[in-house]
This record gives C-alpha cells, structure tokens and sequence, in this order.
C-alpha cells in the first residue's frame, strides 16, 4: 500500500516536471521566433532606408 502511494506521488512530481519542461520550451520557441522576427523587420527597414537613400541621392 505504501509503495502505491510513494509510486502515485512519484508520478504526479514527474508530470508536473514535464508539464513544466514542456512550457518552458515553448516559452524558448516563442522567444526564439520573436528575435527572428525582429531580425527580419530590422533587416527590412535597413533595405528600405537604402533604398530611399538611393532615391534621393540620384
């Protein structure tokens, strides 16, 4: 009887520990997308400034 119980406690810490793993990669992926995201509209806004600068220097 004890060893069932130890055994059900046992799994509710591990699928907690999962659950918890398993946000804190999305979180990772989330954050990861957002600077990629960034890093494209930065790199988009430096080619339109160029562009401009091309415009208005010719």
């Amino acid at each position: 009887m004890q060893f069932k119980q130890y055994k059900e406690e046992n799994q509710d810490e591990l699928d907690d520990y999962v659950e918890y793993q398993h946000k804190k990669n999305s979180k990772q992926v989330k954050r990861k997308w957002r600077e990629i995201e960034a890093l494209k509209e930065q790199k988009r806004a430096q080619r339109e400034i160029a562009s401009y600068d091309d415009y208005v220097t010719h």
